[in-house]
């Protein structure tokens, strides 16, 4: 009973942290006190509650509820003290992860160690997200003067969310160095680059020196989009991306090594682990203590300790604990996909193991068990890989059967063997390296093979292979008539589940700077504007595909780029290679494009495109000549204007034709900039939602006063997503209804701690 109970209080500390990202707000350090006062009377209390004791429970809660409270407070005031002085502060900063190149500069996340002169704690040295025009190495310490910026990032119902990965890595702020900011810096490397640099001149010459630097260090810099999309296709990335699964193949290789020494010195009967512990820790080091190799590690010191001290617990209660370990140290690590990946796949990995462990073994060999295992391992991932990433691979399991041992077998041990050797003998090492890069042959030339293989799941079908695999795993519990109707009618509700009740929908995606438009009708979806590009990534990428592959979407019915500015066409190239759209309009003179012109008009999915500007089509598509598009619904009569980035001018030429302008929605000009919603054209237009996509805090003050009060006099609902998130407008019928994705759902504590500026 007292395991059982230790385990139920373990259970609660975890769920207590996981549901305490959807506080409302974060209590203040004096309910600390209220709280060891109500937990000391509940364990007065010796009551049974539904077979379990109470006081387990309670402290659980109170556990988890102190632990979110303490590293919440601490942020709270990590925050607060670089925002307290209201404009620019001298740092004294660390840096902790390596510059990445961005549009214009670099960027990396930075420990600050000083504000201004005064020297903060360890546990209250915030971390915060540098921009800079100038790149460090890591481990380099610097004073310099910048200007503290909260963390806005989007909010839509899929893509990147910034404020969520800010807060799992425990990033208060973001921060930028003024260009005219003198810097003092002293170089000093860690230990841990002069590492990495060392070997990298040993494996710069190999044709997978990408792929080693991935395997040994976690530095994946080296690996294009191409390479990830072969392994996402293969169902492979998991082999690339250090996690738990390569700190158990270090801590057996550790052992191993273990047991040669001890054959020959047989008194040291824990050497074997110790030594595999210390090959973890080494290769976690390597990796930077990424979060899945933090937790792979805790579950190799917990079991050592329970084989020290011949404590014998299950493989769940050891990952239970150690996922208890690891939020105590990172509670908000809960907001990370790396979080919810690891933890999920081991559990799949247990349920696995548990399912054939109860099946016969003299029925089967060992290679048909590995088969099985692999089997329902692939079944058991692809909801995970659905949820995560809106689709699965249909030939993991081929890759993986054969894969996993080359992998455990061969070149993960080489390259452990190449990294120890590396610090004794280059040239030695040398040739071990070029046995690594022969051993990874042929997994570079099999990934091509994998193209195409990758199968988008939509929000349905996820909950249907859930369902399935939740049934198949604790099916053994009924009788296999009630498992076959219980599995038939769970099918049922989830394929015939009732529909939303709109006829069409219309998106305006929060994407910063920028514009995205989606609509959708009858299964078919139209892209106004892709958003801004920049290198490495765009708006397409992060934003647009995410949300199009959990609707389900393969491939775009019509495209229209506005005008060619950036922040509206910088995604183009992406969305047209990965979406093929069937239909493409601009109002500039692209390839294979319709002409956007006024007077042009077509019908699509029974709606009606009224084409209203520019006169005529350009060699180079600036503002002015935004294509500017009315969206007619003939059966419900509402109306919605697409208006691109058209400036005061061209306003007042489509204002002589205000007969054609009248609308229900319109998207405000140019995000709300003075230069445009002048207001004979708001008069004209007559909206009753006006909508601004803009970036919040953004650099040019948008939108500008002015341009709200104009909106608002004509009595139009203002919106922007820089403040409101994405939009989303439903037409039913005679009726249409609008709502946002921050204001119009829960707020919680950490976004708006994150989203605040100056006190």
């Amino acid at each position: 009973m007292a395991l059982c109970g230790k385990s139920v209080t373990l259970v609660f500390i975890v769920v207590c942290i996981i549901t305490s990202v959807w506080w409302p707000s974060m209590p203040s350090w004096q309910w600390l006190l209220f709280g060891m006062l109500a937990l000391t009377a509940l364990m007065k209390l010796r009551f049974a509650f539904i077979g379990l004791s109470v006081n387990f429970i309670a402290l659980g809660v109170f556990l988890g509820c102190m632990i979110v409270i303490l590293h919440g407070n601490v942020m709270a005031y990590q925050r607060q003290t670089l925002f307290q002085v209201g404009g620019d502060i001298t740092i004294n900063g660390t840096v902790t992860r390596a510059f990445s190149k961005k549009s214009h500069g670099y960027e990396a996340i930075i420990v600050v160690d000083r504000v201004d002169s005064d020297k903060l704690l360890p546990f209250l040295k915030p971390k915060i997200r540098l921009f800079s025009s100038r790149s460090l190495e890591v481990g380099s310490q610097f004073i310099t003067t910048v200007k503290m910026k909260p963390i806005f990032g989007w909010m839509n119902e899929a893509g990147l969310d910034s404020e969520k990965q800010a807060m799992s890595k425990g990033i208060v702020a973001a921060a930028v160095v003024n260009k005219q900011s003198k810097w003092i810096i002293r170089s000093q490397p860690s230990h841990r680059q002069i590492v990495i640099e060392q070997i990298s001149k040993q494996i710069t010459d190999l044709k997978h020196h990408a792929l080693i630097r991935a395997l040994a260090f976690n530095d994946r810099t080296g690996l294009d989009d191409s390479d990830w999309q072969s392994l996402r296709d293969s169902g492979l990335i998991h082999l690339i991306s250090i996690s738990g699964l390569h700190i158990g193949m270090a801590f057996s290789f550790g052992l191993v090594i273990g047991w040669l020494i001890r054959y020959f010195i047989p008194r040291y009967a824990f050497l074997p682990h110790f030594l595999g512990l210390i090959v973890a820790l080494m290769y976690a080091w390597l990796a930077n203590f990424s979060l899945p190799t933090t937790r792979a590690f805790s579950v190799c010191v917990i079991y050592l300790i329970l084989r020290v001290f011949l404590i014998h617990w299950s493989a769940w209660r050891v990952v239970l604990l150690a996922l208890v370990v690891q939020l105590c140290i990172e509670p908000f690590a809960i907001l990370s996909i790396s979080f919810w990946l690891s933890y999920l796949s081991v559990g799949a990995v247990l349920l696995t193991v548990n399912a054939v462990q109860r099946q016969p073994q003299s029925k089967w060999t060992a290679l048909l068990v590995l088969l099985k295992v692999q089997i329902v391992l692939t079944a058991l991932i692809v909801p995970i890989s659905g949820y995560f990433f809106s689709g699965t691979s249909l030939i993991s399991l081929f890759y993986n059967l054969f894969f996993i041992p080359w992998f455990g077998l061969l070149v993960v041990p080489l390259m452990f063997l190449a990294l120890i050797i590396s610090l004794l003998s280059s040239s030695l090492a040398s040739v071990i390296w070029l046995l690594l890069d022969w051993s990874l042959w042929p997994l570079s030339w099999s990934l091509p093979f994998a193209s195409g293989y990758w199968y988008i799941l939509n929000q349905q079908m996820i909950l249907l292979v859930s369902v399935i695999c939740g049934l198949l795993l604790f099916g053994r519990f009924l009788k296999s008539n009630g498992f076959i109707v219980l599995l038939l009618i769970t099918c049922s509700l989830v394929l015939f589940r009732e529909r939303p009740k709109h006829q069409w929908r219309l998106d305006v995606l929060d994407v910063g700077h920028g514009l995205a438009v989606l609509i959708e009708k009858n299964n078919q979806w139209l892209l106004y504007d892709t958003g801004k590009a920049w290198i490495g990534g765009s708006i397409a990428e992060h934003v647009i595909a995410p949300i199009l592959y959990q609707r389900g979407v393969s491939r775009l019915d019509t495209l229209i780029i506005s005008h060619m500015d950036s922040d509206h066409s910088g995604g183009r190239a992406y969305i047209e290679e990965q979406f093929t759209p069937r239909h493409k309009v601009s109002s500039q003179y692209l390839n294979s494009y319709q002409a956007c012109v006024a007077g042009n008009s077509w019908l699509w999915q029974g709606l009606r495109f009224e084409v209203l500007w520019p006169p005529s089509r350009v060699t180079r598509a600036y503002n002015p000549h935004s294509c500017v598009i009315r969206v007619v619904d003939p059966i419900s009569q509402f109306r919605v204007m697409l208006t691109g980035d058209i400036e005061s001018v061209s306003e007042w030429m489509l204002a002589r034709q205000a007969d054609k302008l009248t609308s229900d929605v319109m998207l405000v000009p140019h995000h709300g900039s003075k230069t445009s919603s002048n207001l004979s054209f708001i008069q004209s237009v007559s909206p009753k939602l006006a909508i601004a996509s803009l970036a919040k805090g953004n650099q040019w003050n948008m939108p500008a006063k002015q341009v709200v009060n104009n909106y608002q006099q004509q009595q139009a609902h203002w919106l922007d997503t820089g403040e409101n998130g994405q939009v989303t407008v439903h037409v039913t019928g005679q009726s249409w209804y609008f709502n946002t994705k921050r204001t119009g759902t829960f707020t919680s504590w950490y976004r708006q701690m994150l989203r605040k500026g100056v006190e």
